[in-house]
């Protein structure tokens, strides 16, 4: 009798234990259905004020590449209501919805034609055309509002200002905050919501914004020893400081620490009543900024609104309840708590509700803001929408996560020496400590799923290929085209904005990336998120009445302060 051998065999058909360790397949572009879907979606309205919001990832100065997204975001935009204006195409074909709960399309076709102020301007259909003979224009005339002057790169409030009442004459005109309803950002991403949302500054004027503050910032250090505070923090305090105090209409020779430049004492008023936000009230874009700080709910980013929203007793038991209410913290202020990066810049402490606290930049908590938007919107909508019907949620740049807290192993034998390898693996631990700090695809891998994918509600644009490894300070001396001059220059930063710029075009016209994309490449995400934006403006414009003067900041601009000389003339 021979002896048996025992062995584990695979029964027929079954996957081994090696072969169920491999990679998982890529995932396919989506079939012609799913993308019609996907244009569907982007054609229809349900109700014009189902809320678009925009989220901002953290991430230092590669927010810049956020603020080219954006830019880009805006082009389409400016296409799209172009396009409306002259009644090129049809305003919606196979959507099943429809702008005010009918079927008409005469509703819809009317606004359409109307334009973006209620009457029609002849623009043609040239973008460029448009930003050549309507370019912006940022002298000062003698009656616009200067009580300090703001940076010089960025463009005046005499174009800003004016814009809220009247229809873009310009591509680099349009304002984020006419088509978003409330923006989220974390660190350089919360920087970004305040100016586009609360300070409703334009496009251009956030990437000039970005540039002269980069400079400032990371230009000079303030000390190279280690886990010593690397930078000052004042030329950002000063930035806002000084666009606060262009914008404000309230006070002559104002300092910016105001906690709003409009309004300012209906804001106060808002903020010291304990009453959940009405989201069906007249209001303008919101903006929330995300920070970290030691309370009860450390584990938790705390939130600084520009909302004072409570929480009711109806709002869902699963949510995220995060701090309440809209603190009372000056504009400036709330800038530096989400952007006091640990290393970077120092800490800032601020009195809330009579007690000191301490804030640092909230990508500690959460770098990817799209789960706090998230949780805020079904707390402010419960009963009213069951999904936004915009989430754009904008990165920094994808990290390089390719040994993901394992050394990468030296061929040389030193390498192999016990004390060395250990040093190279916890080395490793903390570089990825530090992505995982950075990053926001974890996030975005949960929201995807809630949203069962990315071709109706939720998109996001994240640059892929390009920002790998690139510091948050990254700041160096090279080339760089001016648009302004269209020369290239050096300059400080130069190779830094250069390589950001040339990842974020290449990332928007690449093709659809199975090992990346979900859904589909991202210029049709950048496409459908546009119309979308367009068509849900331009019904609420149909619509009329105050909710839209206000969303516009048809109130916002009464009477300017006149600026007066030493000797009190008026200037």
């Amino acid at each position: 009798m021979e002896e048996s051998t025992a062995t584990l065999s695979a029964p027929s058909g079954s996957q081994t234990r090696a072969s169920s360790r491999a990679p998982s397949a890529p995932r396919r572009a989506e079939t012609e259905d799913s993308e019609k879907a996907g244009r569907v979606w982007a054609r229809g309205v349900e109700d014009p004020w189902h809320p678009c919001i925009l989220t901002l990832d953290g991430g230092g100065i590669r927010g810049y590449s956020s603020l080219l997204i954006l830019k880009a975001l805006m082009h389409e935009i400016w296409l799209y209501e172009q396009e409306y204006d002259n009644a090129t195409i049809e305003v919606r074909t196979d959507s099943p919805t429809s702008y005010f709960g009918t079927e008409s399309e005469g509703q819809a076709a009317g606004g359409a034609v109307r334009g973006r102020s209620g009457h029609h301007r002849n623009l043609g259909n040239d973008p460029d055309v448009g930003e050549g003979q309507h370019g912006v224009n940022t002298e000062l005339d003698g009656t616009a509002t200067a009580p300090a002057a703001v940076l010089q790169t960025t463009a005046q409030d005499s174009m800003t200002a004016d814009i809220s009442t009247r229809k873009s004459l310009s591509e680099e005109e349009l304002l984020p905050c006419h088509y978003f309803d409330f923006m989220y950002g974390t660190s350089t991403g919360g920087l970004i919501a305040t100016i586009l949302g609360r300070l409703r500054m334009t496009v251009t004027e956030g990437l000039e914004l970005y540039r002269k503050v980069g400079d400032d910032l990371f230009g000079k250090r303030r000390s190279r020893v280690p886990l010593m505070t690397k930078y000052y923090h004042e030329p950002l305090e000063k930035a806002v400081r000084d666009i606060v105090s262009s914008r404000c209409h309230e006070h002559e020779n104002c300092d910016g620490n105001d906690l709003h430049p409009w309004d300012v004492a209906k804001f106060d008023e808002i903020l010291s009543k304990p009453v959940p936000f009405d989201v069906d009230q007249p209001r303008v874009c919101q903006s929330c900024c995300l920070t970290a700080t030691h309370d009860e709910n450390i584990s938790e980013a705390y939130l600084l609104r520009s909302y004072p929203h409570y929480y009711s007793e109806n709002a869902p038991n699963w949510i995220t309840r995060y701090n309440e209410g809209a603190d009372p913290i000056p504009i400036w202020k709330v800038t530096r708590a989400t952007t006091a990066a640990p290393f970077y810049f120092e800490l800032i402490k601020a009195e809330v509700d009579n007690v000191e606290k301490s804030f640092k930049d909230g990508g500690i908590r959460e770098n990817n803001p799209s789960g706090a938007a998230l949780s805020e919107f079904h707390a402010l909508y419960e009963g009213r929408a069951n999904s936004p019907a915009l989430m754009l949620s904008v990165g920094t740049g994808r990290p390089d996560q390719t040994h993901d807290g394992f050394s990468e192993g030296w061929t040389s034998p030193i390498g192999r020496v016990p004390i060395v390898s250990k040093f190279l693996e916890k080395r490793a631990v903390i570089q990825n400590l530090l992505i995982k700090y950075t990053e926001g695809e974890k996030q975005h891998k949960q929201m995807r799923e809630y949203a069962h994918g990315e071709h109706t509600w939720y998109k996001r644009l994240n640059v892929s290929e390009g920002l790998q490894n690139m510091a948050l300070d990254d700041w160096e001396r090279g080339q760089w085209f001016d648009p302004k001059t269209e020369q290239k220059i050096t300059v400080p930063g130069g190779a830094s904005l250069t390589r950001m710029e040339d990842a974020t075009d290449d990332y928007l016209t690449r093709p659809f990336n199975p090992n990346i994309d979900s859904y589909a490449p991202p210029s049709t995400m950048l496409k459908q998120a546009a119309q979308k934006l367009v068509l849900q403006r331009r019904a609420r414009e149909e619509m009329g009445g105050p909710r839209w003067d206000a969303f516009v900041g048809k109130h916002l601009h009464g009477p300017k302060i006149t600026a007066t000389d030493a000797n009190g003339h008026a200037g």
